[in-house]
């Protein structure tokens, strides 16, 4: 009797385990578990401390929620198919840094929280389960307060690779996750060591980083018949192209024989249009040319017609032009139904045309205005932008009322500073290759409509080497009066501190509200701004000193704890010496600070003071 009890038992245990499984998996499935023990951070790399990565997003949301949330821009996300549903990987700078005593790849975006919010909906619902849990989230969660969310990423030392992060979802297999993202089942189980003990075994919101072949092509260890296939593929594309052309051209030699003489008035003005038109397709040839279009790499421009741009600014009319400076005229125009803005430069402008190009054609962050091609030609050459809709910082803080706008509130200014500064550390530290704009200023800095900051003009960019940053010496000096450091005057010294200093003048110009140079009352002298903020700092009552100094559509209507800790920051970066001035990214994380601090400031007022600017529109 208690042989048959034992074993009835048993039974009994082992199929009520099975039905539990299976309903634990049947709930899991939407939505899936926020974290769970197999969630890693992706080891670093002493080579590599930066890449770009991928993240998976599988929520449901459209493009706009998802860049939003990430802190993107729409053209860094791609659409991938599952099934019969739309998900998307999402393109983040993904770095090695050290979250609370974790040190891995991670990429951070900050989050409004919503009523009810906790981290497990949060990670789960809006991130796919992506998200690392510092500790501390169920206490420190509150409604209105922005959070930084940590987003697991990874980084691996072969250029034909990027990584992506994937949350495991019902019914996957390695095999499945290998053919959605062009990977290699045995790469991704040597990615994630987890794996090891049961390979075919995966639960549902596991999170696996899997090794995709850039560009959706299959691995070099893949099959070489598609390969080899691809190769005569080409081959006999390239014969037949040269047959037909071959065949054109010997019709035209025969036409050309049987056309009848014209008159010689008509040669000359064919002569006359043939020139035009040879020097047109002769400057088109030097700019695309294979010595000019090196270091492009993959990511070529688009090249537009004359026509199309000619067409796009109603041939450049001046009612059109929106800017101008000391590499040409800015025009704003429609292609399709897409507003765009063209910055027209002369051909002798050949060097910082390609240098804004082959910059901007590597560079996509939601805080960098955004290049979208060029155009050449009729001794001109064009750059195609997104277009920016409310101008430049610049109109915005020196007699915006003259200029048709509402001056700028002290949330809206601590946006638009993390803003500027997340778009600078973007070019310094989370690109292939390190750049250094070199022309930071107001008027580089462009406003959207929700008065949200993008980094403009890269004319005067510059390559510099991750390793011997202080070691590029400038031919001549460039730069705007009023932004540059010392180093750069007097020895013509360019690093990323270049910039640094630049963005320290830019922090001083929303504080005060006034402009970088200023010509002093009945004099024809300027004065720095930079001297003034010295100044201050070298008073006995440095906070007194510069309440004097804030401009005055801020008195009485910001928290001066707040704007002495900005001025603050714009005195570290405006240290004389290049190696007393921080780093961007620690530029970043001290300006997130203040966004937070005055975010809250803001709210206390409770909407009833005539400051309160509201959170989401920026004024």
């Amino acid at each position: 009797m208690a042989t048959w009890s034992s074993s009835h038992l048993f039974v009994f245990l082992l199929c009520w385990l099975l039905l539990h499984r299976e309903e634990t998996l049947t709930l899991a499935s939407d939505p899936p578990p926020a974290q769970i023990s197999r969630i890693y951070p992706f080891n670093c790399s002493n080579r590599v401390r930066t890449c770009t990565s991928l993240l998976y997003q599988h929520n449901g949301l459209t493009k706009e929620k998802i860049a939003s949330y990430y802190s993107v821009n729409i053209s860094q996300i791609s659409p991938v198919s599952y099934g019969n549903r739309q998900d998307y990987l999402v393109s983040v700078p993904c770095s090695c840094i050290n979250v609370n005593g974790t040190v891995g790849y991670f990429y951070d975006t900050l989050y409004n929280l919503q009523p009810n919010d906790s981290f497990v909906n949060v990670s789960s619902l809006i991130y796919s389960g992506i998200a690392w849990k510092v500790g501390g989230e169920e206490t420190s969660y509150k409604p209105g307060q922005n959070v930084t969310m940590h987003l697991l990423c990874g980084c691996v030392e072969s250029d034909s690779q990027t990584v992506v992060t994937y949350t495991v979802q019902h019914s996957d297999t390695l095999s499945s996750i290998g053919n959605l993202l062009s990977a290699q089942v045995e790469e991704i189980e040597n990615l994630n060591t987890y794996l090891e003990p049961n390979p075919s075994y995966l639960d549902i919101g596991w999170l696996l980083y899997v090794p995709r072949e850039l560009d959706g092509l299959p691995s070099p260890s893949g099959p070489k018949k598609d390969l080899k296939h691809h190769h005569w593929t080409i081959i006999v594309g390239i014969l037949s192209t040269v047959a037909v052309l071959s065949i054109c051209t010997l019709l035209v030699i025969l036409f050309r024989r049987k056309r009848p003489e014209r008159n010689r008035e008509e040669n000359q003005r064919a002569f006359s249009k043939n020139i035009s038109v040879n020097k047109s397709c002769s400057l088109k040839k030097q700019y695309t040319d294979k010595e000019n279009m090196e270091g492009f790499g993959s990511e070529k421009p688009v090249i537009y017609s004359l026509e199309d741009i000619a067409e796009a600014t109603a041939n450049f009319d001046e009612t059109r032009k929106i800017g101008e400076g000391g590499y040409g005229s800015v025009y704003y125009g429609v292609i399709g139904k897409q507003e765009i803005a063209i910055k027209k430069m002369r051909s002798n402008k050949s060097k910082e045309f390609f240098a804004e190009l082959k910059v901007l054609c590597k560079i996509h962050h939601i805080n960098v205005v955004e290049l979208l091609g060029y155009a050449s030609g009729d001794d001109h050459l064009y750059l195609v932008y997104e277009y920016i809709p409310y101008g430049s910082l610049n109109e915005h803080l020196h007699d915006p009322l003259l200029k048709g706008h509402q001056p700028l509130s002290w949330t809206a200014r601590t946006q638009i500073a993390l803003d500027a500064a997340r778009g600078i550390e973007y070019i310094h530290d989370h690109t292939k290759a390190r750049y250094v704009h070199r022309d930071i200023k107001t008027s580089n800095i462009l406003l959207d409509e929700a008065l949200r900051a993008k980094v403009a003009d890269f004319g005067l960019a510059k390559l510099v080497s991750r390793m011997n940053d202080d070691e590029l010496l400038a031919t001549r000096l460039v730069g705007t009066p009023g932004y540059l450091p010392p180093e750069s005057v007097k020895e013509l010294q360019v690093t990323s501190k270049t910039d640094v200093f630049a963005f320290g003048v830019v922090l001083a110009e929303l504080i005060t509200g006034k402009r970088a140079l200023i010509r002093e009352r009945d004099s024809n002298k300027m004065k720095s701004l930079i001297t003034i903020l010295y100044n201050v700092f070298e008073d006995e009552d440095p906070e007194g000193a510069l309440v004097s100094i804030i401009d005055n559509n801020l008195k009485g209507s910001c928290p001066m704890e707040d704007v002495y800790k900005m001025a603050e920051i714009s005195q570290w970066c405006l240290s004389e010496d290049a190696i007393n001035r921080p780093e961007m990214r620690e530029v970043v994380v001290a300006l997130s600070q203040i966004r937070i601090a005055s975010i809250e400031w803001e709210a206390s007022l409770g909407g009833n003071s005539q400051v309160f600017s509201g959170v989401f529109n920026g004024r």
